[in-house]
């Protein structure tokens, strides 16, 4: 089959290679974590290279998919994510006390991955319609009320993480389609008032600087009042919305703020982890030689916390090479982004940019104890069929917009 001309002469290594030295990486660092002949894990090395696989299949699908049909079919793909993410709780297989997945014999499906991606475009056309302004508040409810109805069928399921990754890809588009920012201060403010949930002084300093900046942005006393007693109800139910949560949901957020105070209970998983990247030092362990790893004191290291590994055998310099990996990926996804002169590409760039940006920076705050543990794999490394093939078709996508960009 002969290349199309375009393909060839647009052709962005600086999405390809990167996204290459992560998959060769994660096939490296998957193999480490499972390769003892006497664990039983032994075999997921080779579901994870078909897995591999199956995902390059998946980025030529949506490498040569023409835009313009991603764009006609967008809302199909939205209402239809939806409606697996209500069948899911319903004929899903539960596990660790949550239905997220569907089983057909021996594969798992999971539909919460393949919303993210629909979200993405549906999003992406709406946003890039010529009526479409966020400064008209109808406009902006639509737009909340689409990122909404994903997150919240996820946080049913429940699945605090991925029911995260719907606002927080969805930011970058919101950004790049010019919200007012009044309108994405008061998005993103109940975050600051949950971070200060346990310091009523710094919630009282957030309200001072909220007053001042709302002033100088000439809103009227109402509004800020009315923002005020939002943030107020907030601050003081939290405490017991959180007592609402799954047990599990709990005993992460309670590690995160003292990991210490169970070490070999809820805390175990985060301090092995911790131990695992700093051991590592400069240079690592060397290949198949992180006694964490070897000895298997770390559980879920060949998905959720594989960038220990890493950490461990490869060294500070390895765990830096995949951020700066990572940040090259997600920097090109921007300038795509700016650069691409179709409306629907530009956002679909940002959107996935936003995807992979929340992923990567939160999995690897979370093994280094930054963040609260919340089951999301690394991009391209972790072992995973769902996740993988979605970033596969993702990345498929971008490289799609990246040959197209100069078109209208």
């Amino acid at each position: 089959m002969r290349i199309p001309r375009v393909y060839r002469q647009q052709w962005d290594w600086w999405l390809v290679l990167p996204a290459l030295v992560l998959l060769l990486a994660g096939v490296l660092a998957v193999y480490s974590a499972t390769h003892l002949p006497e664990s039983p894990r032994h075999g997921y090395i080779w579901r994870h290279l078909l897995s591999v696989g199956l995902g390059l299949g998946v980025f030529a699908i949506f490498l040569f998919l023409p835009l313009r049909l991603c764009e006609d079919w967008a809302w199909i793909g939205y209402v239809a994510s939806l409606a697996l993410l209500v069948l899911v709780m319903i004929l899903g297989v539960e596990e660790y006390g949550a239905r997220r997945w569907f089983r057909v014999g021996p594969l798992r499906f999971q539909p919460s991955e393949l919303a993210k991606l629909a979200l993405v475009v549906a999003l992406a056309r709406f946003l890039a319609g010529k009526r479409t302004d966020l400064a008209r508040p109808r406009a902006l409810f639509a737009t909340l009320g689409m990122i909404l109805v994903p997150t919240l069928l996820v946080l049913k399921q429940p699945d605090l993480g991925t029911a995260g990754a719907f606002p927080g890809l969805a930011l970058a588009m919101l950004v790049w389609a010019g919200i007012p920012r009044p309108a994405l201060v008061v998005a993103l403010s109940p975050l600051v008032t949950l971070a200060c949930m346990h310091y009523w002084w710094a919630w009282i300093i957030s309200l001072l600087f909220w007053v001042v900046w709302f002033r100088r942005a000439q809103l009227s006393w109402f509004l800020i009042g009315a923002f005020m007693a939002v943030h107020a109800s907030l601050f003081f139910t939290a405490p017991r919305l959180l007592t609402r949560l799954e047990p599990y949901q709990q005993q992460r957020i309670t590690t995160f703020l003292n990991p210490g105070a169970d070490p070999s209970g809820a805390g175990y998983q985060v301090l092995q982890s911790k131990i695992a990247i700093g051991s590592g030092m400069v240079v690592g362990k060397g290949y198949l030689r992180g006694t964490q790893n070897v000895l298997s004191f770390l559980p879920q290291q060949h998905t959720d916390f594989i960038f220990s590994v890493v950490g461990e055998e490869w060294g500070f310099l390895g765990a830096f090479l995949v951020i700066g990996l990572f940040a090259m990926l997600v920097l090109r996804a921007f300038y795509l982004g700016r650069t691409c002169r179709s409306p629907f590409g530009s956002f679909a760039a940002m959107g996935i940019g936003g995807l992979i940006l929340y992923h990567a920076g939160l999995n690897m705050a979370m093994t280094m104890g930054l963040f609260p543990v919340t089951g999301l794999p690394l991009p391209f490394l972790s072992y995973g069929g769902s996740f993988l093939l979605t970033m596969m078709a993702a990345l498929g996508m971008l490289q799609n917009i990246a040959v197209h960009r100069y078109e209208y």
